[in-house]
């Protein structure tokens, strides 16, 4: 085969692996690319075949490792509400068990108290979401 033969076959292997993500075409096309290489340094026909299935198995063999890095567990965090949690807010209006506002994060969110009153301007802590109402209690710096 001509050298460009190797080189086309090695982009379209990696094409497909693109579309495909299993990582096999991926080893095809290292195989390939290598075997294009080979064939620009030798006018032996037999040895870009060689060099095409050791570099194929060999890349194939780091396989494992490849997909343990590419897929490795990031630490969980919080996301959407549940992030909220825990979060210093200031209340913008008197908050009491019926109603009030508070600002998290640059937003206006309704807020609640459990028992009690909380004036406008307070510090409080976001102790859960019920809906869209934020329930808050007064923040206890220490």
């Amino acid at each position: 085969m001509h050298t460009w033969t190797w080189f086309a076959i090695a982009g379209v292997c990696a094409v497909l692996e693109i579309l495909n993500l299993s990582l096999v075409f991926a080893s095809f096309a290292i195989g390939a690319f290598f075997a294009a290489i080979s064939q620009i340094f030798t006018t032996n026909t037999t040895l870009p075949w060689i060099v095409f299935a050791i570099a194929t198995v060999l890349s194939l063999r780091l396989k494992p490792i490849v997909v343990r890095y590419i897929f490795r567990k990031t630490p969980p965090s919080d996301t959407g509400i549940a992030a909220l949690i825990g979060h210093k807010a200031t209340s913008t209006s008197l908050i009491t068990d019926s109603s009030g506002t508070i600002k998290l994060k640059s937003e206006t969110w309704t807020a609640r108290c459990e028992g009690g009153e909380i004036p406008a301007g307070e510090s409080v802590t976001v102790v859960r979401i019920d809906g869209a109402v934020a329930i808050v209690v007064p923040r206890t710096d220490s």
